[in-house]
């Protein structure tokens, strides 16, 4: 079954109930369709199922989920899947899809480690006849497969640590182990400080390996988390690849931020980088996330993004009420989660804060009127700075003893704003402990 959500200008794109980790996009007959994970709240990475998301190429603000595509278990059979992988019953992880002759392969791990491939008509699945990828008549292992069609010839890209790559047989299910690379780039001393999650794409000459990435100047190999989308290029597919530096981070979107995955692509005449940000203080939860970048094709040079609200458009607009999971950077130990149908904000202490990027607040200065939807547990305020200007500072407190849980309205007046411009949310008290909850933030033009 087939649902279809209007998700605006947001960032995630995707209804904030929807976690989907591990974005790979393609776009096929006028729409950009998304390969992922599918993690499931409270869970770990992960499901025993993949979903695909689609969007008119015109129209990148509603995004329909085509339902179940593959599944790994008989435990979604009353969506109208069964399982679909003969060989294993492992969690599904990241995906990637590539089309020939009018049939659409995708190309799955499992956590066990195996890798397969199964094919549709339709881009959206469902996938069957899936198979094991097999080089040299044996079972790959590995995780995270991606695929280049490059003219006639598909390029397979998968693993940990070393990136490998082989040229996928007519069959589109066998390696040609005579095109083997055991790494193309890699963690080792010196070099990408790659950790997974390789996505290999074209810019225009060049051929662009994205990927999760450890690399530090400091430490190249192992330097820390991959929260780092990084891009290696060359004009060769088999190399050298030589560093370019990072795309995309996702460090601040969650205390728990762990590892990140996603890839470029470029709808119409704008290129985005896709990725996805932890939740619930944990390294799962992990939501689909988009930027827009800049991309010199010639070059072979990606400009690094900066984590927005906004995503595919160029500004949020205020007078919009807008969930407190929107927000783009906390800071304090405060997370975003999943509670009752609602996505708070929690754990506010005395130094958290939360940052939405951008508001556009138009062409003249004006003033706005500030709504905070908070559940106050203690004595506290909020500053709203706009553009890293103070602007506001609002006063909270519990409602009474048997209402302390109540939510309460706090307002504003946040004075001679205009153009585009970053909002963030600055709590502070002289109690210790958690202060509050975070349900919403709304804005609207103040009477004159």
């Amino acid at each position: 079954m087939e649902n279809r959500y209007a998700t605006g200008a947001h960032n995630p794109f995707l209804p904030l109930g929807i976690y989907i980790p591990d974005g790979e996009p393609k776009v096929f007959d006028g729409r950009v369709y998304l390969y992922g994970s599918k993690d499931v709240f409270g869970g770990e990475y992960c499901c025993h199922k993949y979903h695909v998301y689609s969007a008119a190429v015109d129209d990148l603000k509603h995004w329909t989920d085509h339902g179940p595509a593959l599944a790994s278990t008989d435990e979604y059979a009353d969506e109208g899947i069964l399982d679909g992988v003969p060989w294993s019953d492992g969690l599904l992880w990241a995906p990637d899809v590539v089309e020939r002759d009018g049939w659409y392969y995708l190309y799955f791990c499992l956590s066990d480690g195996t890798e397969g491939v199964a094919r549709s008509r339709k881009p959206y699945g469902p996938f069957e006849e899936a198979r094991q990828i097999l080089m040299d008549g044996e079972p790959i292992s590995g995780i995270d497969p991606s695929v280049l069609r490059d003219g006639d010839d598909f390029y397979y890209t998968w693993g940990q640590g070393n990136c490998h790559m082989a040229k996928l047989n007519d069959d589109m299910y066998t390696l040609d182990g005579t095109t083997y690379a055991e790494a193309l780039i890699s963690h080792e001393d010196g070099c990408q400080g790659f950790h997974e999650g390789s996505s290999l794409r074209k810019l225009g000459d060049w051929y662009c390996l994205v990927y999760a990435s450890e690399y530090t100047k400091e430490y190249p190999n192992r330097g820390g988390a991959p929260t780092k989308l990084d891009y290696a290029v060359s004009r060769n597919v088999y190399g050298p690849y030589e560093y370019r530096g990072t795309i995309i981070d996702n460090t601040g979107v969650d205390p728990s931020t762990w590892n990140n995955h996603g890839s470029i692509l470029r709808i119409k005449d704008q290129w985005y980088v896709f990725y996805h940000g932890s939740s619930g203080s944990r390294k799962y939860n992990r939501r689909a996330r988009v930027e827009r970048i800049e991309v010199d094709e010639k070059n072979g040079l990606i400009r690094q993004a900066q984590m927005t609200s906004s995503g595919f458009a160029d500004a949020l607009d205020p007078r919009e009420r807008l969930d407190a999971a929107y927000g783009c950077q906390v800071t304090g130990g405060a997370y975003f989660t999943e509670e009752n149908g609602s996505f708070p904000m929690v754990h506010i202490t005395s130094g958290c804060s939360v940052s939405y990027r951008y508001f556009d607040y138009g062409r003249e200065a004006g003033d706005w009127r500030i709504t905070l939807a908070l559940r106050p547990l203690q004595e506290g305020r909020a500053v709203v700075l706009v553009g890293g200007e103070e602007k506001a500072e609002i006063f909270f407190a519990p409602a009474g003893t048997e209402n302390e849980a109540a939510l309460t309205l706090a307002e504003g007046v946040l004075t001679g704003l205009s153009g585009k411009a970053e909002l963030e949310i600055r709590f502070a008290s002289e109690r210790e402990g958690e202060l509050a909850s975070l349900y919403w933030i709304e804005q609207r033009a103040a009477e004159s």
